[in-house]
């Protein structure tokens, strides 16, 4: 789904060759994965005089990647964000440079914390 988000409207091929350069899977593999994304709704196809079909997604990355997180973050930590931000620090290797951003998002957050009124410690 990654690629065609980045991809736009593009065709089955298109995805196939942009995937390719990440991950070497068999064109037929990716083609069903993109069948079935279709038919759960997630990409469609669009009208074209083209032989081959070309898709665009039908969805928006943003709300898929959150219902995501949280089903992972449900299943795998407990519903805890804390559980899961502890895990990715402790398991991944994260530059200093990336550790100053990802404090700056915290303490960003604190401060819209402070605007909205009480902590929303216990949360999800």
């Amino acid at each position: 789904m990654d690629e065609v988000w980045k991809l736009g409207e593009c065709s089955t091929a298109e995805v196939v060759e942009a995937f390719a350069k990440r991950r070497p899977l068999a064109a037929t593999t990716i083609r069903t994965v993109l069948a079935n994304l279709r038919t759960k709704g997630y990409v469609e196809a669009v009208p074209t005089v083209e032989r081959g079909m070309r898709i665009k997604p039908a969805v928006e990355r943003e709300p898929v990647i959150r219902r995501t997180l949280a089903r992972l973050r449900d299943s795998l930590f407990g519903g805890s964000p804390r559980q899961a931000i502890a895990f990715l620090l402790a398991s991944e290797e994260i530059s200093d440079d990336e550790l100053d951003e990802l404090g700056s998002l915290i303490r960003n957050r604190q401060k819209e914390g402070k605007k909205t009124g009480p902590s929303r410690k216990g949360t999800r």
